[in-house]
């Protein structure tokens, strides 16, 4: 059964009348009576009732009536999806990690946003467990995470690598120069449970360092604003503080004995996913898909 038939039957029943449903759909009425009766040729039913100027529709054509709205619907429906990836549109859906959406999210994204304006972004924040499980579950298409989880198999590609500095407010006097001496010193550190702490913490047993926790907050822009004002020093990850390090109102300190910090992004989807045109720009530009 083509669509057009379909399309004229319904715009028929709807004005009853050829001749009007001609007009609007800038045919002549032969060409109109000529679908109806392909349509019920088709059916082997007769479809609408002629008697005198009235027109109404037969059983056949009230059944016919409900189920083709329904078709010209999904048609309709599966030709606005399948246009994404022709006219560039569609929908792209990711969910990161509060350091990634705040810090590194905004500039990729308007790149992309410039370069593909008809597409339509949605970002889910939340740790990395949590986020795992949304792409898992296909709810979002992509990811960004520092944390895998392995047994649900995604598809893991590593796309930014964070130095996690010490650093303290200007003009700071007391620079460590070993472990012990760091030791003395107070520490804001982000809250206890998070995906950052816990790298932080993996570090410290290495090194076999306490730290002197004076303060834990939940927000990073918080973190940074105590340690400028001299409450405190913080290791903090440099996407988050590349302006202050150039503008001096944080100063990065080395610890003598101690390996650079790397914390480790990684972009996630599922194995065998169909990747959208949306989804394959994005991963263009970040460099993971040629």
């Amino acid at each position: 059964m083509e669509i057009t038939p379909l399309k004229t039957f319904l715009k028929v029943a709807s004005l009853k009348s050829f001749s009007k449903a001609a007009e609007e759909l800038n045919l002549t009425q032969p060409a109109v009576t000529q679908q109806i009766k392909q349509l019920e040729r088709e059916l082997e039913q007769p479809l609408i009732d002629r008697i005198g100027r009235t027109l109404t529709l037969t059983p056949a054509g009230e059944i016919l009536l409900a189920y083709a709205q329904q078709i010209i619907n999904l048609t309709d429906q599966a030709q606005e999806t399948i246009a994404q990836f022709s006219n560039q549109q569609g929908r792209l859906t990711l969910a990161a990690g509060t350091t990634n959406t705040i810090f590194r999210l905004p500039s990729i994204l308007s790149r992309y946003h410039a370069s593909h304006p008809g597409v339509e972004i949605r970002i889910r924040n939340g740790a990395s467990a949590l986020i795992n499980t949304l792409v898992y579950e296909n709810a979002v298409d992509v990811g960004l995470v520092t944390t895998i989880n392995p047994s649900l198999n995604l598809e893991t590609i590593p796309v930014f690598n964070d130095r996690i500095w010490l650093v303290a407010p200007p003009l700071f006097q007391d620079i460590p120069t070993n472990t012990a001496e760091l030791e003395k010193l107070p520490l804001i550190l982000y809250r206890s449970g998070s995906g950052f702490r816990k790298f932080l913490q993996n570090q410290f047993n290495y090194y076999h360092f306490t730290p002197r926790v004076s303060m834990e907050l939940e927000s990073l822009e918080a973190i940074i604003r105590f340690v400028q004002h001299g409450l405190g020093l913080a290791f903090l990850p440099e996407v988050a503080i590349t302006s202050e390090l150039h503008e001096g109102s944080l100063i990065p300190i080395e610890i003598p004995g101690w390996d650079p910090m790397i914390r480790q992004t990684y972009l996630i989807y599922r194995k065998k996913k169909y990747l959208t045109w949306p989804v394959k720009a994005f991963l263009e530009q970040l460099g993971v898909l040629a």
